[in-house]
């Protein structure tokens, strides 16, 4: 982890949540015509026998391909150029000249190169954003490819991550990796006020547990005040709350808002509850720039919530005493949110079965293990429970709690083809909730019908196929 840790001291909002760098795509109801003129409808790819795989790729002339993640720039980089030069010195035949390359910019500039006809070979998306971008004929459909794949097998991942490749029953993604929403605990902060650590298994602590252990550890006001908990303010991270009260967001099928069931009402209101009653959840004014990761760093902040993915972040902090807890119990249980990353292949490319290639290469267990190693969770169920996860560095830490979650812990995530624009709805009332400046109540009936509607036009387009 030397090289990580070397990169500690960049620019400060650099070291904040990934996802923060992410910005929505354009509305898919309407923006379909952007891609319209410039990508032509998927067709999935033949598969070829059994001794002529679909990997095979011609070994007289290199084919060279384009690999770009969205938002994984900085500290999160490094993994990733590892193994892009691996796999260039592991063969000729298929190359990547320009290296990894990053998309800083968000969703909106990959649908700007797919409209210039510049798009990458294989894309690492985020799960939440596939569903829009497949709706426009961004993606060609790996089913072909899968059914003679000995490297991408259904019964070697997680069923939740893995049912969450699928759009309009086609296959559009290849497994990753996963990051279960835990809570992070700063020792020292705990230590500090004599406080015991939280649980390291799952139906170790309640609701109530959780909320007193914040109260013990939340003290003093202004610039010198510690916060128990600094909770994200993205409202999906709400769904940990939501779905252990026994509520949803959308129906089992994607095709309705149910935001108004009691169990919904009642956990947003405990999370902002959190905030504006209790006071053990910083404002976004005392949060400043550096959000909760720098009130975590700094000992201002004894628990957080993030991805699995911030383990990268926290492995770069010298001298930093952490672990991570399981989601408290609610009524129905304890479930993580579990959003997802995975490899896709743009259909405007000209090389698809190199581009698979390099996905089967990234969808080894020995590159798997290079991410692990770094901190990601991944979707294959062998490398979750190896060593390599399960035993890494630092070693006093709870690794096993993300392979739980993942075994019952989690739930499929709201996505759908209307995310972005849900999203929207969603962000900007929460905001105003945490504000002070409405009501939970207000929320609920601000965007329920809104989704609603956009749900029910995306159906009834074919962009939004009911899920089951």
């Amino acid at each position: 982890m030397a090289k990580l840790t070397s990169l500690q001291n960049e620019n400060h909002k650099q070291q904040l949540s990934r996802r923060d760098l992410l910005k929505g795509a354009a509305g898919l109801l309407g923006g379909v015509a952007l891609l319209s003129a410039c990508v032509a409808p998927p067709t999935a790819p033949q598969a070829t026998s059994a001794s002529q795989p679909a990997t095979a790729v011609s070994a007289q002339e290199p084919v060279t391909i384009r690999f770009s993640t969205i938002g994984w720039g900085g500290w999160l980089a490094e993994p990733w150029k590892l193994l892009v030069d691996r796999f260039d010195q592991s063969q000729l035949a298929v190359q990547i000249p320009n290296g990894y390359e990053d998309i800083s910019e968000g969703y909106e500039k990959v649908l700007a190169q797919a409209a210039g006809g510049v798009g990458a070979d294989v894309y690492l998306f985020e799960t939440k954003q596939m569903q829009s971008f497949a709706a426009r004929g961004f993606f060609l459909p790996l089913d072909d490819y899968v059914s003679i794949s000995s490297v991408i097998k259904k019964d070697t991942y997680f069923e939740t991550d893995w049912k969450e490749m699928f759009w309009n029953d086609k296959q559009i993604l290849a497994p990753f990796d996963n990051s279960p929403a835990m809570i992070w605990y700063n020792k020292d902060v705990f230590d500090e006020a004599g406080v015991a650590y939280p649980p390291n298994k799952y139906g170790g602590w309640k609701w109530a547990d959780f909320l007193e252990t914040a109260q013990k550890l939340t003290k003093g006001t202004g610039a010198e005040a510690v916060y128990g908990w600094a909770g994200e303010r993205n409202w999906a991270y709400l769904l940990n709350w939501v779905w252990s009260n026994g509520g949803m967001l959308l129906n089992e099928q994607k095709t309705e808002c149910v935001i108004d069931m009691p169990e919904t009402v009642e956990a947003l209101q405990w999370a902002a509850d959190l905030a504006l009653k209790h006071k053990v959840q910083p404002s976004s004014a005392d949060m400043g720039d550096a959000g909760n990761a720098g009130l975590f760093f700094s000992k201002r902040a004894a628990m957080a919530q993030k991805g699995t993915w911030w383990a990268l972040d926290l492995k770069a902090q010298e001298g930093l005493r952490w672990n991570v807890a399981p989601v408290p119990d609610g009524a129905a249980g304890a479930f993580a949110r579990n959003p997802l990353d995975a490899w896709g292949i743009w259909s405007g490319t000209k090389n698809p079965d190199a581009a698979w290639q390099f996905i089967e290469f990234l969808s080894q267990d020995e590159s798997l293990n290079e991410l692990a190693k770094a901190g990601l969770s991944v979707s294959k169920r062998a490398v979750m429970n190896s060593d390599i996860f399960l035993k890494q560095e630092p070693a006093d830490v709870d690794w096993h709690l993300f392979a739980d979650a993942l075994d019952g812990h989690t739930q499929r995530h709201p996505d759908t083809a209307i995310y972005p624009e849900m999203n929207d709805l969603l962000k900007n009332e929460w905001e105003a909730v945490l504000n002070g400046a409405s009501t939970v109540d207000a929320m609920v009936k601000n965007v329920k019908d809104p989704i609603n509607k956009l749900l029910a036009d995306c159906v009834t387009k074919g962009y939004c196929p009911p899920t089951g």
